[in-house]
């Protein structure tokens, strides 16, 4: 048994160091000869969610082929395609929502994978998102929904895009926030100018 265990780390180690390498060669004959393709890592990640953090397209391809799992979370909730909405990689979160990644998981904060592309600014990849029909108006712990977070960064594509598929323009936060309070206090005059197109006025 103890043989068993020790073989079993060492080849998670050497899926990990494949995965981080983009190794594809050898990564493929790990799994061939039974790594385990959603083990997890001291720090709980899984090789998947390494592949998205470092934006390894080829290397998550493999990876989801052999049936890497698009749901396991980290610690803070975060799935890979949060990880790959953060990174702002097209290519890869299109290829976890073709595998099925559920776009509305939430992690710890309430986030999902629209809120973290809306905040970072990645207009192609939250239209992307966005032709997946997500709920568009889930709002995280302080009451903030992707509008409103975009807002608050000057995210003026961003805003347009959110705009354009019907969001609640008028939505609050807990401290009675809308996006358009948000774009004033920041002084993002794009964005303010947007939210007027749809009737907003400064308050």
């Amino acid at each position: 048994m103890a043989f068993a265990n020790q073989w079993r780390r060492r080849m998670e180690e050497a899926l990990f160091a494949a995965v981080k390498a983009a190794n594809l060669a050898k990564l493929r004959m790990l799994i061939e000869v039974g790594a385990e393709v959603n083990a997890r890592d001291p720090v709980g990640w899984t090789p998947l969610m390494w592949a998205c953090a470092l934006n390894l397209s080829e290397v998550v391809r493999v990876l989801l082929e052999h049936g890497a799992d698009t749901e396991q979370a980290d610690e803070y909730g975060a799935t890979a395609l949060m990880k790959a909405c953060r990174q702002g990689n097209l290519e890869v979160a299109d290829l976890l929502l073709k595998y099925g990644a559920d776009v509305n998981a939430t992690d710890v904060l309430g986030w999902t994978a629209l809120m973290r592309a809306a905040h970072r600014g990645h207009e192609t990849l939250l239209r992307l998102l966005l032709e997946h029909n997500p709920e568009a108006e889930i709002a995280d712990g302080a009451g903030a929904t992707a509008l409103i977070l975009a807002a608050a960064e000057g995210h003026a594509g961003v805003v347009k895009a959110l705009l354009e598929w019907g969001v609640d323009c008028e939505a609050q936060d807990k401290a009675g926030r809308t996006a358009m309070a948000w774009a004033l206090s920041r002084e993002h005059i794009p964005v303010v100018d947007l939210l007027k197109t749809m009737g907003m006025r400064p308050k």
